[in-house]
């Protein structure tokens, strides 16, 4: 079901333009760190401005994609990335606890997706 409706040229440009609001959440996210409380004006400014075209596009995807699966999708898919985001620049590190919590939102994701 979920793959016939991707394989609909709009629903597939709506998919591919919550993946951009995604990344710029992913890019805004992951400067926050660098603005040590907004005091530092570069990092600031990429900040702000990610976030902003973020919501800007999330906004237009909201007309055509339900909130529910549109949330849940940009949530889940933001978390991964940004983990992942940590993990390589920020050399943090995960619990197995960590791992069991991102495996559950992933499954709450797809369960959300498919039916």
């Amino acid at each position: 079901m979920i793959l016939k409706e991707i394989l609909n040229e709009e629903k597939l440009m709506n998919y591919l333009l919550l993946l951009v609001s995604i990344g710029f959440e992913v890019l805004g996210t992951s400067l926050l760190k660098k603005t040590d409380g907004f005091t530092n004006l570069l990092p600031t400014v990429g900040t702000l401005t990610s976030y902003f075209i973020c919501l800007f596009v999330l906004s237009h995807v909201l007309k055509r994609l339900p909130l529910s699966l549109t949330y849940a999708t940009w949530g889940s898919v933001g978390l991964i990335l940004v983990t992942i985001a940590g993990i390589v620049f920020y050399h943090e590190t995960l619990s197995v606890y960590s791992i069991a919590g991102l495996f559950l939102v992933v499954s709450g994701t797809v369960l959300i997706n498919v039916f």
